[in-house]
């Protein structure tokens, strides 16, 4: 067996190991083993060639989660093409403008696009489901399609909203995706026994980084649900009769299975999974701590963007395990703080947090100068605000462009909404900064509430008691929903746009 330099070569050797394995298992729907992957991919290889896509062409997959993603996603590493993969949920103008951006030759998604907006060197595939698209593979020849993949190729082109508003196609090689699994599979202890459970959708990184790519790479199995509300209220039963031993979630999610009426007795009696990952935003140390207290089952904040995938591991099964970090980086990346003006700072410094290592991406598609202005001396600036400890672990304090300078005193968000989120009946919480004549910027708590019960007057006497005047809202709005992205990261910039049209 050849060195592993792709996730060809590892779907390859996994099918060899475990032929018979199952890889991935659709909730209530279709399976498949490691050996039919294999299979299927090769077919999927034919059907690019047939289709007219080449190698370092662009694929745009924008489908539910289904076997039929990922035997789409590894074809295309496999053919050399760049997979873009989208979420299901963007509309088809949003996809006709991503497919134009990109240039893609291949659009394969459930929505009816009209033709017409479609470049006419781009072919457009209307999936329908998992038994129409591989029965349609079923065509095809199913030998080892062999193409000569450099570590160093494009393999993916991300898809990033981004929460100002501005898209961001991010280029991951095969190196990055491949020394990036690597170092999850090692860090967050995945082993060949490790059953994973998806809930997420597939067009979107978190999924693929934390739970696709690792249990290819680990042979350990994978659950897919179609979405998180198609097994709300099954979802402790599911991690129970699966013996599921990790699931990746965001706030959201988590806020809703704490929600779940399922028996706290029953969740704390299975032991069967070591912990849940939860990203996208921080959790506050009051709702880890409440999380466990009910199930028993700690919860681990996870750090990362677009740009590097998962960078920090606050890994609940060592025993120094405490919550409110964002833990310790990952083995294949480094970590630094700087000032604004780029020194490295000390223990305990709040700055912006820079990564370098082989996770980080290798360009923004048609965007060269925006690359360059990411980086100092290396490493990727996150635009993100940080610190770390004396014993090294990492600290998440907001982001950059989310500071809010107002009367000269930087404000983070960040301390404001986790306040708020203590209180009772808040679901969530988002502070933002607005222009203001006077003090540069006034400050605006948006709260989504659980129930009526909660007043505004309560609200402000709690942080009058623990935040100095400068610091307090100058308004409180609540909310009916707030807006979210298809991570479940709510998007200030909606709240923005929805003041602006108010006022």
């Amino acid at each position: 067996m050849k060195i592993e330099n792709n996730f060809s070569d590892v779907l390859t050797e996994k099918s060899l190991l475990h032929p018979n394995k199952v890889y991935c298992h659709k909730i209530n729907g279709r399976k498949i083993t490691f050996l039919e992957l294999e299979h299927y991919v090769n077919k999927c290889c034919r059907f690019f060639e047939e289709t007219g896509v080449g190698f370092g062409e662009v694929v745009n997959i924008s489908i539910p989660n289904s076997i039929s993603f990922i035997v789409l996603y590894f074809a295309g590493l496999r053919s050399g093409i760049k997979v873009n993969p989208c979420p299901s949920t963007l509309s088809g103008n949003e996809l006709v403008k991503n497919i134009n951006f990109v240039e893609s030759k291949l659009l394969i998604t459930q929505k009816l696009i009209d033709t017409d907006t479609i470049p006419v060197n781009c072919s457009y595939l209307k999936f329908n489901d998992d038994d129409d698209f591989l029965l349609q593979l079923e065509t095809y020849k199913d030998d080892k399609y062999e193409r000569e993949i450099c570590s160093d190729d494009i393999a993916c082109i991300y898809y990033s909203s981004g929460t100002t508003g501005n898209t961001k196609s991010v280029l991951y090689s095969h190196k990055n995706m491949l020394s990036l699994t690597k170092s999850i599979v090692n860090d967050f202890q995945f082993l060949s026994e490790s059953i994973h459970f998806g809930v997420l959708p597939l067009g979107h990184t978190a999924i693929t980084n934390y739970q696709l790519l690792p249990s290819l790479y680990a042979g350990s199995t994978l659950f897919l649900a179609d979405n998180f509300n198609s097994v709300r209220g099954d979802i402790w039963k599911i991690v129970a009769d699966f013996n599921i031993t990790y699931l990746q979630v965001v706030p959201t999610i988590l806020f809703a299975m704490m929600a779940t009426p399922y028996d706290d007795e029953n969740v704390k009696a299975n032991r069967s999974l070591k912990y849940i990952g939860c990203g996208s935003a921080p959790l506050s140390i009051e709702s880890q701590i409440n999380f466990y207290n009910r199930f028993n089952v700690k919860v681990a904040n996870l750090y990362g963007l677009s740009e590097t995938g998962p960078s920090h591991f606050d890994n609940p099964l060592l025993p120094n395990w405490e919550p409110g970090s964002i833990g310790y980086p990952l083995t294949v990346n480094d970590c630094k703080i700087f000032s604004k003006d780029l020194n490295e700072l000390k223990v305990g410094e709040i700055g912006q947090i820079g990564l370098k290592g082989d996770n980080v991406f290798v360009g923004y598609y048609k965007n060269k100068k925006a690359y360059r202005n990411a980086f100092f001396n290396d490493y990727f600036l996150t635009g993100d605000l940080g610190y770390k400890d004396e014993t090294g672990k990492y600290y998440f304090s907001d982001r950059e462009k989310d500071l809010i300078i107002r009367g000269g005193v930087n404000i983070v968000p960040g301390e404001i909404e986790e306040i708020i989120f203590k209180l009772k009946n808040v679901q969530s919480v988002a502070v933002i900064g607005v222009p203001h004549e006077l003090f540069g910027e006034e400050i605006i708590a948006f709260v989504e509430k659980k129930d009526s019960s909660l007043e505004k007057q309560h609200v402000v006497d709690v942080l009058a008691e623990n935040l100095q005047p400068l610091k307090r809202p100058n308004r409180i709005i609540f909310v009916d929903n707030m807006p979210v992205g298809p991570s479940g990261k709510i998007l200030k910039r909606k709240l923005r746009e929805e003041l602006d049209v108010s006022e």
